[in-house]
């Protein structure tokens, strides 16, 4: 094999103009490939977070409950308000005699608004409520379904007199490793805290630009700045864009910090705020109802108590409530559950089927490429036997069998379409660089998908390197050594 892969290489320098244009089909056809799938996955990718950052996806949960007793904001309601729950079958059909209902006494939907009905009411309430710490973090972060979560907790600390700054307080926003991530921070400068930062409470920092500009006004970066704060020197290590400052003022800027130097600095370990992302838009319901399952039986909370916490979807967050007739509110909040689970999942399926029509157009194009770069090897293939029929005919008059001879130019076949991939793997990734960092297209490399661009390269050799290689050992060598 390696005597054949040496005379492979010899026989393509000795047509190099040729050989170079074949090489330039091929790798362009790879190129194109890489190309294709770096664009595709980008786009699905791309899709997915942003169904994500739509909101469907996020469960908040905070310490306290201020909901009115007739609503839950799980997706169900109780019938306080006079009018019946929802899944009550009434008598009264089409006809009025209640022949055109049907049968729904054994309705999954009707038994579970019936249990409710007759479940004993939540009257009585938590005071103070129990706060969420990070051990019902942790537990929380174990369910089912439960893609990241991360607690924070906000208030405001004061600088130390050595601190030099255009503010005395600051507020500061404990945040935990997966925070970034969820909420879409892009890091402008610097880096994030690491993970064994987050564990020690480290004295590290992030800010916004606009804090940074506020607090530094002179400086060219707030990058390795020191606050001073309650004894500790907390130095800037990030300026990150998409922050949400909501905690902060015109008077007193926004800062991040790792929850448990927020906790030191702040004299307390609860959280104001818990938020899951969940793994798809389908189970977001079902995992809000486990965590608040979870909560109550970790705050100790009778089947007569109501929750001395809020967890709710952001769908569940945007529907009405107070300040709406609570009737409304009761029959919206009702029917977000199905909401969720067809409207969200109906967009989500819709938009993934657009990335996959969009991949598939893509991969058209890119499957033309590649047949070209093939069709350009079999004809290089057919001039090369064309050109040594002589040389064929010798080798066959000195013993080599047809077996021989078809391998030999099948190692050619293949050997050109291989370097045209190699070559093609490195145009691809410079035009995805190219693509991601000039025209802001998201993309993304699949190392799978560069195996398969390569593979792809080398079956086309031998797809297209076959019929010349079998019209080569077919040759009469009688025939071929008169040949000129």
């Amino acid at each position: 094999m390696l005597t054949n892969l040496r005379m492979a290489l010899k026989a393509l320098t000795q047509n190099k103009l040729q050989a170079i244009l074949t090489l330039l089909g091929m790798s362009v056809g790879v190129a194109m490939v890489v190309i294709v799938s770096g664009l595709g996955r980008g786009a699905q990718l791309r899709i997915e977070s942003q169904i994500e950052s739509a909101g469907p996806t996020r469960i908040t949960i905070k310490s306290g409950n201020f909901t009115p007793s007739a609503i839950d904001n799980s997706g169900q309601q109780d019938s306080g308000g006079g009018e019946p729950s929802e899944g009550i079958a009434t008598t009264s059909g089409a006809g009025g005699d209640g022949s055109a209902m049907a049968d729904l006494s054994k309705d999954e939907a009707v038994l579970d608004a019936r249990r409710r009905i007759t479940a004993p009411k939540r009257t009585e309430f938590k005071s103070p409520p129990t706060p969420i710490d990070a051990a019902q973090v942790a537990a929380l972060g174990k369910l089912d379904g439960v893609k990241a979560i991360a607690g924070q907790m906000q208030g405001n600390a004061s600088l130390d007199a050595s601190a030099n700054l255009p503010t005395t307080i600051l507020r500061v926003s404990g945040f935990d490793a997966a925070w970034p991530e969820m909420t879409g921070w892009k890091l402008r400068e610097g880096r994030m805290p690491s993970a064994s930062e987050h564990d020690s409470g480290a004295p590290v920092m992030l800010v916004s630009p606009a804090v940074a500009k506020r607090l530094w006004p002179d400086a060219p970066s707030a990058i390795d700045k020191i606050v001073p704060m309650s004894g500790k020197q907390v130095r800037v290590v990030g300026v990150v864009s998409g922050a949400e400052e909501k905690g902060g003022s015109v008077v007193v800027p926004l800062v991040y910090i790792p929850n448990k130097l927020a906790g030191e600095l702040l004299g307390r370990n609860s959280y104001d705020t818990v938020t899951i992302r969940t793994q798809s838009i389908g189970v977001t319901t079902k995992v809000n109802k486990e965590v608040t399952a979870e909560l109550r039986r970790m705050h100790g909370l009778g089947e007569g108590w109501a929750n001395d916490f809020r967890a709710e979807t952001q769908s569940n967050s945007a529907l009405p409530g107070m300040g709406s007739d609570p009737r409304l509110a009761r029959a919206v909040h009702s029917n977000s559950v199905g909401f969720e689970q067809t409207s969200w999942e109906e967009m989500a399926k819709s938009l993934r089927q657009a990335g996959r029509t969009f991949g598939y157009l893509l991969g058209g194009a890119a499957a033309v490429s590649l047949l070209v770069g093939g069709i350009g090897v079999m004809n290089i293939m057919l001039v090369s036997v064309a050109a040594r029929t002589r040389e064929i005919g010798l080798r066959m008059a000195l013993g080599a069998r047809t077996q021989d001879v078809m391998i030999q130019f099948l190692v050619e076949a293949v050997t050109l379409a291989a370097l045209g991939g190699i070559i093609g793997l490195a145009l691809g990734g410079v035009g995805l660089y190219v693509t991601e960092h000039g025209f802001h297209t998201a993309t993304a490399i699949s190392p799978i998908m560069l195996f398969v661009a390569v593979a792809m390269a080398a079956i086309t050799g031998i797809v297209f390197g076959f019929g010349p290689a079998r019209r080569a050992s077919l040759l009469d060598p009688v025939i071929a050594l008169k040949s000129e």
